[in-house]
Formats: C-alpha cells, structure tokens, sequence
C-alpha cells in the first residue's frame, strides 16, 4: 500500500499532525484512526464471510474452472503447457529447447555420426595437396582511399 511513501514522507505527515493537531488531541486522533481501520476490515472480512456461506453451493460449479484457470497463470508458459498437454512431465519440452540445441554441435549427436561418413585421413592430405593455394597479395598496402578521412572505403569491403 505505502510503496512509493518513503519513511521520510511518513515522518513528514506525523510532524505535520502533530503541528495542526495539536499534542494533546493527537493520541485521541490516532486511537480514532486506528478503530476506523479495524472496522472497514471487520466488514469486509464479514461481507466475504456472508457472500461465501449464501452463494457457496451454487457457485463451485463456476469456482473450480476459475481456480483451474488462476493455476496455469501462475506456472507461466512453459509450466501451463507441460500441465495441460503432458500431464506435468517437463522431459518432453527438454527436446525442444532451443538454447540446448543452439550449444550442442549437430555433427556430435549419434544419429549425424550414422548419417554422414567419416572420409579417411588419407583422403583428406591428398585432397588438401591437390587443391591449389590462392595467390597471396601484400597485407602492407591499404586497400580503400583514405585520404578523405574517417578511416572507412568501400573498397575494403568489396
């Protein structure tokens, strides 16, 4: 209720009341205050009470879907659809998590070590000596006209 008073916006108030009221009025003041609070609550709690015991039997009909309802949103998401669709059991959605399968390589799974063959070592030197290195051009050149300023050309890129 007082999230956004601070205690010093309190003790502000109570300094003020004790200005305007006075310090012979102020317990007076206070023991009011805090009786008005206790009955709002009494009724409240009272209204509650008589709204629950006349309309009890004829709502549970309506009440039970509503607390069904209230309990998927407090899972959240990912606990309602576990709830509903896999009787709780979180291990189905565990396949599918996207940030498990985004780590783990696809090439270390089993099923893609069955899938793809392996070449052999050997295969793999005399394809790396037939293929012929590309022509290698001096890295002490600039590439892009710089003279402009600001250290970026579209040559670099292109």
């Amino acid at each position: 209720m007082f999230q956004s008073i601070g205690w010093l916006e309190i003790f502000t108030l109570l300094i003020v009341a004790l200005i305007v009221v006075g310090p012979e009025r102020l317990p007076g003041l206070i023991e009011d205050v805090r009786a008005a609070i206790f009955a709002a609550r009494r009724a409240i709690n009272n209204a509650k009470k008589e709204l629950n015991g006349e309309f009890g039997p004829e709502f549970d009909e309506f009440r039970k879907p509503l607390e069904q309802v209230a309990e998927y949103t407090r899972l959240g998401p990912r606990g309602a659809l576990t709830k509903a669709l896999f009787d709780g059991d979180d291990s189905a959605l565990d396949d599918f998590d996207p940030q498990r399968l985004m780590r783990e390589d696809p090439r270390d799974t089993p099923d893609a070590r069955r899938r793809t063959p392996q070449p052999q070592p050997s295969q793999q030197q005399a394809r790396q000596q037939n293929q012929p290195n590309p022509p290698q051009s001096p890295d002490d050149t600039p590439k892009g006209d710089y003279g402009a300023g600001g250290g970026f050309s579209w040559a670099d890129i292109t």
